[in-house]
């Protein structure tokens, strides 16, 4: 898995960044299927001060494309929030790739 977090306008202390690329990985290591992992964080100038830390995520790999964005007044919660949300789309992606290989049974095959 290749995680490779950004910078926006800005310096991101590396402490931040390693947690960052630490939570991404943990995440998009639950579905093999995807490989590279684009991490941005920066500031939003036209968004409120609440939300104005934004995190954007982008997940790629053999053809599915995952994104999340989420802005906080802080980056490390707004890079959590993203990543619950990248979280979410991976259970989901992962779902639908083993209910294509994995069908289900119904009541009239089993008895067969």
């Amino acid at each position: 898995m290749d995680v490779v977090v950004n910078a926006r306008k800005s310096e991101v202390p590396d402490e931040l960044r390693e947690l960052v690329r630490a939570k991404v990985a943990r995440v998009v290591k639950r579905a093999p299927v995807l490989e590279k992992a684009d991490v941005k964080l920066g500031q939003d100038p036209d968004a409120p001060v609440s939300s104005n830390r934004v995190c954007e995520i982008k997940v790629t790999g053999h053809g599915h494309t995952l994104r999340a964005r989420a802005g906080a007044h802080d980056l490390l919660v707004a890079a959590d929030m993203a990543v619950e949300k990248v979280e979410h789309q991976v259970e989901r992606l992962k779902g639908k790739l083993m209910a294509r290989t994995h069908p289900r049974r119904t009541k009239v095959e089993a008895r067969s």
